[in-house]
This record gives structure tokens, sequence and C-alpha cells, in this order.
């Protein structure tokens, strides 16, 4: 199976202590709150890119990547897009940062990185959009 985007289901809420985990990395006012009502899944992976959140005053939205029962949370915002003309395929650029992933040896790290880009590049337009053709471009930034 290949990463796709989807509702969340309320026992997967329940499962993977998403409101909780979400409202960790929130505003305090928006604690125990999930930013977003859907994912970018890999059933056959068991792993799943969420946005926890969003505000008005950061260039930056920030995302979990939930990989091998791993958290891996990070920053990213689109930075350029191309939609075709009749809507069946997209280009985004995206600049990610605070992506952490110490700890784990080259093998892994190469995997996450790989399904991680994966999860991105589907990621576009989320629920909403149904381009039959996505392609990301990523750059990764120190901060």
């Amino acid at each position: 199976m290949a990463f796709v985007n989807e509702y969340i289901p309320e026992a997967d809420i329940e499962k993977y202590d998403l409101r909780r985990v979400c409202g960790e990395r929130n505003l305090p006012s928006q604690a125990g709150q999930i930013h977003s009502r859907h994912w970018t899944i890999d059933r056959d992976l068991n792993s799943f890119l969420i946005k926890t959140w969003a505000h008005r005053d950061s260039d930056f939205s920030g995302y979990a990547f939930h990989w091998k029962n791993r958290w891996v949370f990070f920053e990213m915002r689109p930075v350029d897009s191309r939609i075709s003309i009749d809507a069946s395929s997209c280009w985004f650029k995206f600049i990610v940062k605070k992506l952490e992933v110490a700890g784990m040896d080259e093998s892994d790290r190469s995997q996450l990185m790989s399904n991680l880009q994966e999860a991105i590049t589907a990621s576009p337009g989320g629920i909403t959009h149904d381009y039959a053709n996505r392609s990301a471009t990523i750059e990764f930034i120190e901060e």
C-alpha cells in the first residue's frame, strides 16, 4: 500500500493518543485538541503524517510523523507549487526544519527519510484534492 490521505477514524485518534500528542505541541489554549482531522497514512507500514499545529504568527506549521512506533516532529512550509490546468497533477516545494532523528542508525535514518519523503509527496491537497500525479521537492534546513 502507498501513503493515502483520509479522515482519521475515532478509534485511531484514541489508539495513537493524538489529542495528547497534538495538544502537547500546540498553543496552551489549544491543549488537547487535534489540529487536523485527516492524515496521510500507509497502513501496511503503520506510518502516518499529521499536522499538529498551525499559527497565524508563524511561517511554518508543526507536523508529526509516526514511524515504526516512533514519533518524529518537525516544522514545514510550502514555498512553491505548480498545479496543472486540469488539476490532475501537482508539484510542491517544501522547507523542513527542526527534524530530529538523533539516536538512529544510518539504515533506519535512511529508511525513515525515504518514507517521510513519500508521505510528504502524497499529502498536498489532503483529502480535498485528488491529484493523479503528485511530486514534491523537500529542502531540509538546520535551525
